[in-house]
């Protein structure tokens, strides 16, 4: 059971780190994201008179990653949702079981990385100051993993990024109101996403304090790194409702 287990950070390390076999995934992911990528701009430009009447290029690049988020997002949903709960929640005879369902979690949690390195880099002409500050303290934190490859460091931030994936019904409302604006299930699609991330980030919140302080008297627990960690999704999570007031604009434009 991960939630209130640990394991030594030489474990995590050589488990998880040093597999030559997350190496390839690593390398192999952006050139599967470059692909996707390209691939839903040229589908949109033959087929949505929306998107060919979007003139600034800043634009049709938010729409092709609201686009990419909404896809990705949806579809590794299930399959990462099962994974999160088995090795959270589910006690293990063998320590095997739960690190090899932590690194198919840690695949996840890279593509969702990836994503927003790419919207990092590619959103410099209208840049977001919610969105930049969002998103580097995410790339951040899975830096901070990397550096610190303790259970707590692990653990909570595969716990915040899971809970991006809550984020793909928000994505779709996103797409639809650049690419559907006339459509009765555009402002449906808004709320619905609204609603999902409202709810979800408190459950993130009390989820990370869980993992982060259920285990703090364990040998392997590293304290300032559990602080921390609740910190930083504590200022997740603000930043992230935060954001409601631009889906609710957004919203508002829709039912005008």
């Amino acid at each position: 059971q991960l939630l209130f287990g640990t394991f030594p950070s030489t474990v995590i390390v050589e488990t998880l780190f040093e597999d030559i076999a997350h190496f390839r995934f690593v390398y192999l992911l952006p050139l599967l994201f470059s692909f996707i990528y390209a691939m839903v701009h040229k589908i949109l430009q033959k087929t949505s008179t929306e998107y060919i009447a979007i003139k600034q290029s800043s634009k049709k690049i938010v729409v092709v990653h609201h686009t990419v988020e909404a896809l990705v997002l949806t579809s590794i949903f299930p399959v990462y949702t099962y994974n999160m709960i088995i090795a959270n929640f589910q006690v293990h005879e063998e320590a095997d079981e739960v690190l090899s369902t932590l690194s198919a979690i840690i695949k996840f949690s890279a593509a969702i990385l990836l994503m927003y390195m790419m919207e990092l880099a590619s959103r410099f002409e209208e840049p977001r100051l919610i969105i930049i500050v969002h998103h580097f303290l995410t790339c951040f934190d899975g830096f901070l993993v990397i550096q610190f490859p303790t259970t707590v460091m692990v653990k909570t931030a595969c716990i915040m990024i899971y809970f991006v994936t809550f984020e793909a019904l928000t994505f779709v409302g996103l797409f639809m109101y650049r690419i559907f604006p006339g459509s009765k299930l555009t402002p449906k699609s808004i709320v619905a996403g609204m609603i999902i991330f409202g709810i979800t980030r408190p459950l993130q919140l009390l989820w990370v304090g869980a993992a982060a302080f259920g285990s703090l008297n364990d040998e392997h627990i590293v304290k300032w790194q559990a602080i921390m960690q609740f910190c930083l999704c504590c200022i997740m999570t603000t930043i992230q409702l935060w954001t409601l007031k631009i889906h609710y604009s957004i919203w508002r434009r829709c039912i005008r």
